[in-house]
C-alpha cells in the first residue's frame, strides 16, 4: 500500500454528523501531508482484589482526528467558490458570493458554523481500498505564505469516530484545474506602508474545538465546536529605520495596524487577506542569508467583529 495512493473528499453537511455522501466527480481536493488518527480516551480498571496484576482497559469516548495540507488557490472563476471553501466553513468562516465577482470568508458566530464529512480512500489493490469516513468534522485553519513559494492552507480538524471499512475502489477522482499562483508582486502593506521587504508571512486561526460530550452519542460525543478562536501569526521584515517605519512605537502603544497582501492576479485565481488590527507581540533580532531581519509575532483583533481576518477571492 503506498503512501501516494490516497485521495481525499470532502462534501458540507446539511445535517451536523450526517454524511452527504461526498463523490469523486463533484468534491475532490488534492492535499499534501495528509495524516489521519483514531483517538480514544482509554479507561483504566483500577480496583482493589487479590494481586496487583492490571485489568484489562476499555476504550470510552472515541474520535477521528486529521491533518494536511492545501495550496491556496481560487475556483478559476470570478464568483465561483473553490472546493477548499468547504473546509473553510468548517473552520468557522462564513461564505459570501458575489455572483461574477468574489467569494468572501470571514469569522462567523458558532450558531453558523458549518461542518463537513471527510473521505480518505488508501488502494489496497487494483479492487479494492480502505475507507476512512470523518463525519461532523471542524477545525482549525493557517496560512504560510513565502516569497516565490506556493501559499499554503493547514488544517487541523477533528470529526466523530467511524470504523474504517474495505470497499470497492471508486471512480477516478475529478480535480480542480486551476494552477496555485505564485506569492510575488503581492501589495503588502502594513498601516498603509508598501515598502517593507518581507519573505514570510503566517497566519493561524487558533480555533479552539471542544468535544459536546452526550450520555446518548455514540462513542459519547455528539459533536464538536469552535467556541473561540485568538488569531495570531508572524512576519518578518529586513530591518529598516525608525523614520521608514517605528515597529518600537507599535509595540510599545500596543498601537493596532492594518495588514493586507495579495497573492495571484488571474481573474478566479486572486486571493486578498485583509486584517484591519495587527499589534505587535514583540520585536526581535533575526538573520536572512546575512541580511539583518526582524521577527515579529503578531495578534489580530476585531473592528467591527467578525473580521480579523478576511479572505477575499476574485
Amino acid at each position: 500500500m503506498l503512501t501516494k495512493n490516497r485521495f481525499v473528499l470532502v462534501k458540507e453537511e446539511a445535517t451536523y454528523g450526517t454524511d452527504p455522501t461526498p463523490t469523486p466527480s463533484a468534491n475532490a481536493i488534492e492535499v499534501m501531508n495528509f495524516d489521519i488518527s483514531y483517538e480514544g480516551d482509554k479507561q483504566e480498571r483500577d480496583t482493589m482484589r487479590n494481586n496487583i496484576s492490571p485489568l484489562s482497559p476499555l476504550m470510552g469516548k472515541r474520535w477521528i482526528k486529521c491533518s494536511f495540507d492545501v495550496e491556496i488557490k481560487g475556483g478559476g472563476t470570478k464568483g465561483t467558490a473553490s472546493r477548499v471553501g468547504d473546509l473553510l466553513e468548517a473552520c468557522g468562516f462564513a461564505e459570501v458570493v458575489s455572483a461574477g465577482s468574489s467569494v468572501t470568508y470571514s469569522p462567523a458566530n458558532p450558531q453558523s458554523h458549518k461542518s463537513v464529512t471527510i473521505y480518505a480512500y488508501d488502494q489496497v489493490s487494483s479492487s479494492s481500498s480502505i475507507l476512512h469516513k470523518i463525519t461532523g468534522v471542524r477545525g482549525t485553519m493557517s496560512l504560510k505564505i513565502e516569497a516565490g513559494g506556493i501559499g499554503i492552507m493547514s488544517f487541523d480538524m477533528k470529526g466523530l469516530y467511524n470504523a474504517p471499512t474495505d470497499v470497492v475502489n471508486p471512480t477516478a477522482p475529478t480535480y480542480e484545474t486551476t494552477l496555485p499562483p505564485i506569492v510575488e508582486s503581492s501589495l503588502f502593506t502594513l498601516n498603509s506602508v508598501n515598502s517593507l521587504i518581507v519573505q514570510a508571512v503566517n497566519i493561524d486561526l487558533n480555533n479552539e474545538i471542544v468535544e459536546q460530550d452526550d450520555i446518548n452519542s455514540v462513542g459519547g460525543i455528539k459533536g464538536f465546536i469552535i467556541t473561540a478562536r485568538k488569531p495570531s501569526g508572524s512576519l518578518n521584515p529586513e530591518a529598516v529605520s525608525m523614520s521608514t517605519y517605528n515597529f518600537q512605537s507599535d509595540f510599545v502603544g500596543a498601537t493596532a495596524r492594518a495588514l493586507s497582501l495579495v497573492i495571484g492576479s488571474a481573474n478566479g485565481n486572486k486571493l486578498t487577506i485583509t486584517a484591519p488590527k495587527l499589534t505587535l507581540d514583540s520585536v526581535g533580532d533575526g538573520d536572512r542569508n546575512g541580511l539583518r531581519a526582524l521577527d515579529i509575532p503578531f495578534s489580530l483583533s476585531k473592528d467591527a467583529g467578525n473580521d480579523e481576518l478576511i479572505l477575499k477571492f476574485e
